[in-house]
């Protein structure tokens, strides 16, 4: 007998949205950032893509992540650990001994580098925003403010644990307006923009079946902003290909909301990449460093 799909413990696919509108944002915004996420877990799939293609196209970041080697010798690896750390805060909270971990962790590789605060900032901003314009553009449901405020609370608070000077601004709108900002001022074309594009998108093109890898590279541009596309020295596709490529992830976000306990395509790549598990400590890079030092504290 097959069993019927719940959505947080109950037979209605609005019960997360219900749930997230008997809470407070300010109290909970942690419940309400996994509850939104979960909801909208179809259209984040370009939610990665996006985010490593904008640190790709601001030089003070691309030169930090190409100084590492991490994306041109061990991309899988980087791709991964990055997402397990911030998903260790989202899922534990800032309070917890886990949570703690994975932004101390966090903390140590960011310790290692010279980096601005706007830098801090604009990358806390990339995710709130850009997990909620996925969710407002291609969403099966309507964005409320109760999860607008909650995912910006979330990442204001993540930016601050894993090292940023200063908090992010006080609303989605100002952050919208920093972002834009940001784009027109500070991004702009580097060698190593392109480098890291590239070795991205081939380690991207092996997730899909083998008809699909062609269709990758224009499937994926569509959705980057303009000047995103440009400092990174990547094809900015035509208007025609756009609008098919936005279909295509409208009828992706139909497939929302995923009942409970459905199966995950990024617990089988952990379980891929790390067989035998693994150990927040172990995580992201200069580990051997940070191994050394902690023994002779």
């Amino acid at each position: 007998m097959t069993q019927k799909p719940l959505w947080f413990g109950q037979p209605d696919p609005y019960a997360r949205s219900q749930r997230i509108e008997e809470l407070d944002p300010a109290k909970d915004y942690l419940e309400i950032t996994n509850l939104f996420y979960a909801d909208f877990q179809s259209v984040m799939l370009l939610k990665s893509f996006n985010g490593f293609m904008f640190t790709f196209a601001a030089p003070r970041i691309s030169r930090v992540l190409g100084s590492t080697g991490e994306i041109d010798n061990r991309i899988a690896k980087r791709i991964l650990d990055t997402t397990l750390l911030g998903s260790a805060v989202m899922k534990h909270g800032f309070g917890t001994p886990v949570g703690r971990e994975a932004a101390r962790r966090v903390n140590s590789m960011h310790s290692r580098y010279d980096i601005q605060a706007d830098d801090f900032v604009v990358v806390g901003i990339e995710e709130a925003i850009g997990s909620l314009d996925l969710a407002e553009k291609f969403g099966w449901r309507p964005v409320t403010d109760i999860e607008r405020e909650a995912v910006r609370i979330f990442y204001n608070y993540q930016a601050l644990a894993f090292g940023s000077p200063r908090p992010l601004p006080g609303s989605v709108a100002e952050m919208r307006e920093f972002f834009d900002h940001y784009l027109d001022t500070e991004l702009g074309f580097e060698p190593q923009n392109r480098r890291m594009s590239d070795a991205f998108m081939v380690w991207f093109r092996k997730l899909l079946p083998a008809p699909l890898r062609p269709l990758t590279a224009p499937f994926l541009f569509s959705h980057l902003d303009r000047r995103i596309a440009e400092a990174c020295g990547v094809p900015v596709p035509s208007a025609l290909t756009r609008r098919i490529a936005h279909q295509a992830m409208k009828r992706i976000g139909r497939r929302d909301p995923v009942p409970d306990g459905a199966p995950n395509k990024f617990e089988k790549m952990v379980r891929q990449i790390y067989p035998d598990g693994y150990e927040l400590a172990g995580l992201g890079t200069h580990v051997d460093e940070d191994a050394g030092q902690e023994a002779a504290e």
